[in-house]
């Protein structure tokens, strides 16, 4: 199911919160030797030049976990969000994995999660990528309902939107969305999502609020206990 079309492209994504892990590709370019003509030989015209090569979109990335420290609940720039209402958090802390330092999240009948601040132009840089590992899902989760809306892993993306662009219903239940759930409740988001039950590429409505779209990056415990490197064009997600 796709969400219908009441979210407005934005100009700039904002905070995601989860377990990134973000790689570049880099481009090499091989020159040929030219061989050199006779003295005698006529003279030719010079080759017109090559057009230089695309430059590579660049890469913005919030501080990888892996800088550590080791058993930090988070390297500096990230910072625990709690949500109203929610006695407990979750807990979180970096964790050896293989030799390579990794965020561990660990809930029981708890709630919280880790916001990292990060402006960027989605038409620039749209590609967003990560990876995650879980060791179950939740059987009992639901994104069609207020009672499911639980994961086994969830990464936000945060949209700034201006209010100017948005219309007096959109202005009037963000409002009223804001004074009950809290003032994070963002204008306009992603919810990417490691779900139980729906596909992988479902994008529905979050069963809150029309304002955060839930898009199923990965389902079902078939993968569990392993390492999932995902991809995904927010511009694309984002309709």
């Amino acid at each position: 199911a796709h969400a219908p079309g009441r979210r407005r492209r934005p100009a700039a994504a904002a905070a995601a919160a989860g377990s990134l892990l973000v790689a570049a590709l880099g481009t090499g370019l091989a020159a040929a030797a030219t061989p050199t003509p006779p003295a005698n030989a006529p003279a030719k015209r010079a080759p017109k030049a090559a057009p230089a090569p695309p430059a590579s979109p660049p890469v913005i990335r919030p501080t990888p976990f892996s800088s550590g420290p080791l058993a930090a609940t988070a390297p500096p720039g990230w910072a625990v969000q709690t949500l109203p209402k929610v006695e407990r958090r979750t807990r979180y802390d970096l964790v050896d994995d293989g030799g390579t330092l990794v965020l561990r999240a660990r809930a029981d009948a708890s709630a919280s999660s880790l916001r990292h601040g990060l402006l960027v132009d989605p038409k620039a840089t749209p590609i967003l990528r990560w990876r995650w590992r879980t060791e179950r899902v939740l059987q009992g989760g639901d994104m069609r309902t207020k009672e499911g809306d639980d994961y086994a892993a969830r990464l936000y993306v945060f949209f700034d939107r201006d209010p100017d662009t948005m219309s007096l219903k959109e202005r009037t239940l963000l409002r009223l969305g804001r004074a009950r759930y809290g003032d994070q409740l963002p204008a306009a988001a992603l919810c990417y999502v490691w779900d139980n039950r729906h596909a992988v590429g479902t994008i529905m409505d979050n069963a809150y609020t029309s304002f955060v779209a839930m898009v199923v990056a990965s389902s079902g415990d078939a993968q569990a206990g392993r390492w999932q490197t995902l991809q995904r064009d927010v511009n694309e997600d984002y309709r």
